[in-house]
Order: C-alpha cells, then sequence, then structure tokens
C-alpha cells in the first residue's frame, strides 16, 4: 500500500468529521470549528470520554500520543472543551521549552495529561509522572510506539503502568496492528533463539571446568575454535580440492 493511499485511510479512522470528501483540500484545523457532537463522531473520543474520567478520578495520570500535529490539534480542541489541564510537545516545539515542559509535567500533579507527537516524544525524554499511556494512532513501525510507551517506563517509575492503543474496527488499522504484532513475535522469537544457545554454551562451559577441573576463563578458551586449525583445514581442502582438478584434467 502506498503512502497516498495510506494517509487518507489514516485520517478517516481518526476523525471522519474532519475528513475532507471528493479530494477537497484539509483544512487548517485553526479555521475549523468543531462541536461536541463532531468531535463525538469518531468512535475514538467515545473511547476519551468514557476512559479519561474514569482514570482523572482514580488519581492516574496520563500521556497521549499520535503521529499527526493535525490530530493532536483536534485533540487538544477536545481537552479544551473537556476542560482537562495539559501539555503539548511536538516537532515545533522548540528545544529550550522541552525540558522545562517535561520538568513542569513531572512536579506539578495538577497537570492530567501530557498530548505528544509520537517520533518528537518518543525519544529520550522521562515522563515518570505518568502511569498511563494511550496510543491514539498507531504506526506502520511498531517499534516507534515502544518508545513512545517507554516515556513511562523509567527509571524512577514506582506505578504499574497500563498502555491503551485505539484501533478502529474494520478499518486499516486492524491490518497495520496484526502486521506490527507479528514483527514483534519475530523479534521475541529471535532473541529467545539466541538466549537458547547462550544457555547451552554456558552449560558446557560448566561441564568442561568440572571434568578438567579447571576455572571458567580456561575453559572458555578451551571452548572456542581456533581460527588458525580452521584456516589451514580450509586449505588443506583447497589442496586436495586442486589435486582432483588436475587429475581429472589429465
Amino acid at each position: 500500500m502506498t503512502t497516498k493511499t495510506e494517509k487518507p485511510l489514516k485520517r478517516k479512522t481518526l476523525c471522519p468529521s474532519i475528513t475532507p470528501k471528493n479530494n477537497e483540500p484539509v483544512p487548517e484545523i485553526e479555521n475549523v470549528v468543531i462541536p461536541d457532537k463532531l468531535i463525538l463522531d469518531s468512535g475514538k473520543f467515545n473511547m476519551f470520554d468514557e476512559l479519561l474520567p474514569k482514570l482523572k478520578e482514580e488519581g492516574h495520570r496520563v500521556l497521549v500520543f499520535s503521529q499527526f500535529t493535525m490530530m493532536l490539534d483536534v485533540i487538544e480542541k477536545y481537552l479544551e472543551i473537556r476542560g482537562y489541564t495539559y501539555c503539548r510537545l511536538d516537532g515545533s516545539t522548540a528545544v529550550n521549552e522541552r525540558q522545562e515542559m517535561i520538568d513542569d509535567y513531572n512536579t506539578n500533579k495538577e497537570i492530567f495529561l501530557f498530548l505528544l507527537s509520537t517520533k518528537a516524544g518518543g525519544m529520550g525524554i522521562n515522563l515518570t509522572a505518568a502511569d498511563t499511556a494511550i496510543i491514539h494512532d498507531i504506526d506502520f513501525n511498531p517499534y516507534n510506539d515502544k518508545q513512545a510507551e517507554d516515556r513511562c517506563h523509567r527509571m524512577g517509575q514506582t506505578k504499574p503502568v497500563t498502555i491503551y492503543k485505539f484501533i478502529s474496527k474494520g478499518s486499516i488499522e486492524e491490518g497495520m496492528l496484526m502486521i506490527a504484532n507479528e514483527k514483534l513475535k519475530l523479534e521475541q522469537e529471535i532473541h529467545s533463539s539466541r538466549d537458547d544457545q547462550n544457555k547451552e554454551h554456558k552449560s558446557m562451559i560448566k561441564l568442561l571446568q568440572m571434568a578438567l577441573g579447571t576455572d571458567e576463563k580456561t575453559a572458555e578458551i578451551l571452548m572456542t575454535p581456533s581460527p588458525k586449525k580452521h584456516d589451514s583445514s580450509l586449505k588443506n581442502k583447497k589442496r586436495a580440492e586442486n589435486a582432483e582438478n588436475e587429475e581429472d584434467d589429465f
């Protein structure tokens, strides 16, 4: 699927009320008045209305991620309508303002929610004051979402962290989620295979130590194949093959 096809499909899953029809240009969000009824036209905003009041009442603090600045604008309008206190950080946020904003959120419990773009807010940021992350729209690359989720999972976090991913039923996002899960599953299988190999190697080292009564370092050296012997055997094999070829020529 091309990017040109993907973006309109993604946009339609995010907020149908701002999706242009018949290839009309996308309006600037500043020029669009979005009443409550239109905001709630999206299932994802229905989920916000169901989830956020409960999280706030229970004392949780929330990070909300979206890939699109246009979507961040819409969510920001929604937060203003609902009267939630929030910060916002995206690619346009000045570098010298970012740390100040992060520190403010981490120390001021009155700020309920931090609104971030997935990429700008997904790297090198510590937001352990939050214990809940909401991925409003998933990325085709699951590692971008994992980076975003890890903003809560940092050193200093003392609470269990909950991650919500909003997926529109019957949309492109269902396929994206399936592909993302397959990628993560494959990575886990590769790591698991490497772990098994490492465990087997360590087990052999211990057996060698016990059999020879030697230390771990010596056993490790004995377990490591000699590159010189390996090279020598290859050279001998090559000579034998050359000799056979010469005999065939005769």
